[in-house]
């Protein structure tokens, strides 16, 4: 008895695999700012260190604000990906990467090494208010939604539920319409109209993961599929 009430109460408090997850997420955001100082050929790159700043502030803060209100979510999060992820989602997890460093070392050479393009200063400062507040939006998502994990997959020995609390009273994927904002407010934050071109593949293959996901689910997770007929919306609102 005492036992189980131990296990009970760890699942109650961030792991190692918590604090794996995090460490990983800052340790990219670290490897892709030092991809774009390359890139860039400088250290003096302002908004490279403002937009991996505020990507570590958001992992760190995020992490600690989420081991309070859902740290069994960010254990398994911090897993990355499990034995039944879906075989879409590991080709996506490819070319996302690929994508991602690709999108930083264009940036550099654009905005800073070669200036190809010029961004103006008054839609940089814009898109930084629709970036933080994409951050927010995923937070809250994450906060709520004890599944949320980095892949897609039927979490069976979590007993794997649908999530219709926060924002997915509204969208059924808000993780994927926040993740679809800061993806395009990182070129224009950088300073780069070319970083958009890597970018915007990203989103079609995200649209494209989307697709797959909730059909999987509507196929995979009870009760789904009833939730998909009350909210109707998988990304935009009165759109799709």
């Amino acid at each position: 008895m005492a036992d189980t009430i131990k296990r009970k109460g760890n699942m109650n408090k961030i792991n190692y695999f918590g604090f794996k997850g995090i460490f990983r997420e800052v340790s990219f955001a670290l490897l892709n700012l030092l991809l774009l100082l390359i890139s860039a050929g400088s250290v003096k790159w302002i908004n490279a260190w403002v937009y991996i700043g505020f990507n570590v502030l958001f992992h760190i803060l995020g992490g600690a604000y989420l081991a309070k209100v859902n740290p069994r979510m960010l254990n398994e999060r911090g897993k990355l990906i499990q034995g039944n992820t879906q075989s879409f989602d590991k080709v996506w997890v490819v070319f996302y990467i690929l994508l991602v460093s690709t999108a930083s070392c264009i940036a550099g050479l654009d905005a800073v090494r070669f200036e190809w393009s010029h961004m103006p200063p008054e839609l940089i400062i814009i898109v930084a208010i629709i970036y933080i507040s994409a951050h927010l939006l995923l937070l809250w998502a994450m906060a709520v939604n004890p599944h949320f994990e980095t892949t897609v997959r039927i979490q069976e020995e979590r007993n794997h539920q649908v999530c219709i609390s926060g924002p997915y009273k509204f969208i059924r994927h808000p993780g994927y319409v926040s993740f679809s904002a800061i993806i395009v407010s990182s070129s224009f934050i950088l300073g780069s109209w070319w970083a958009n071109l890597p970018n915007g593949m990203i989103l079609i293959l995200l649209v494209i993961r989307t697709a797959f996901e909730d059909k999987f689910l509507q196929k995979e997770l009870k009760g789904y599929k009833e939730y998909a007929q009350k909210t109707k919306y998988k990304l935009i609102p009165f759109l799709w």
